[in-house]
């Protein structure tokens, strides 16, 4: 079966969710026929769509673009992110303070976010106008305490389950963390443009990430002990 679009960039896991999830669309539902032409780069620029990792830094492209900040992918990937999200879970795993130098929060995004994102702006054929770049990024800002008790306490329950050591702490919710102060004054990111892109792809709620944090902790657990 010929696929709707070619995922071009760097092999990683990223360019392997999107591909996969594009992979999944059946080719009766393009919406023109010009679709199968669609080069799609993710880490490179391409003529029918890029995807670039956000930075501070403003960011021009002759193609339709996507900036994709905080992802969270099953590996680290450097291309997309500094390690931060994987060194709190190895440090929560192995008992181990918070690396001194991770104190911001981060908007956190499951990859498979970002993957149907992309897959339904190529069904609905509606990809961002040249110039009208668009930002993807968790909605929920996670301090890196928050990232550690809930690893912390979902690597507890693990081992628990296969030790057959079960205790009322492992089978309670993670604890809250208190928000450390100023939490209501930080810099949040723009997603304006994005949830109003999604609405006009047919999606009732915008820009709602679904995918759980829970569930990507989990699956960084899963091939850090594969």
């Amino acid at each position: 079966m010929p696929r709707v679009a070619e995922v071009l960039g760097p092999q990683g896991p990223l360019r392997d969710a999107i591909a996969s999830r594009l992979d999944t669309i059946p080719y009766h539902q393009q919406q023109h026929d010009d679709l199968r032409q669609l080069e799609i780069g993710v880490g490179i620029e391409a003529s029918g769509l890029s995807i670039l990792p956000w930075g501070e830094e403003k960011i021009s492209s002759q193609s339709p673009l996507i900036l994709v900040r905080d992802v969270i992918t099953d590996i680290c990937d450097p291309l997309w992110e500094d390690g931060t999200f994987h060194s709190i879970i190895a440090d929560a795993i192995s008992g181990s303070d918070i690396h001194s130098g991770i104190k911001k929060p981060r908007f956190w995004l499951p990859v498979g976010d970002v993957a149907e994102a992309i897959r339904i702006m190529v069904i609905e054929n509606k990809l961002p106008a040249p110039g009208q770049t668009l930002l993807m990024a968790g909605r929920k800002p996670w301090w890196p305490e928050a990232v550690y008790a809930e690893a912390a306490h979902l690597w507890n329950r693990y081992s628990a389950s296969v030790e057959g050591t079960h205790r009322p702490s492992t089978l309670e919710q993670p604890p809250m963390t208190p928000l450390p102060g100023g939490h209501d004054k930080i810099a949040r990111p723009n997603l304006d443009r994005i949830d109003r892109h999604m609405r006009n792809c047919g999606e009732p709620h915008g820009w709602r990430p679904s995918g759980s944090l829970r569930l990507a902790i989990m699956r960084v657990f899963a091939n850090l002990y594969e």
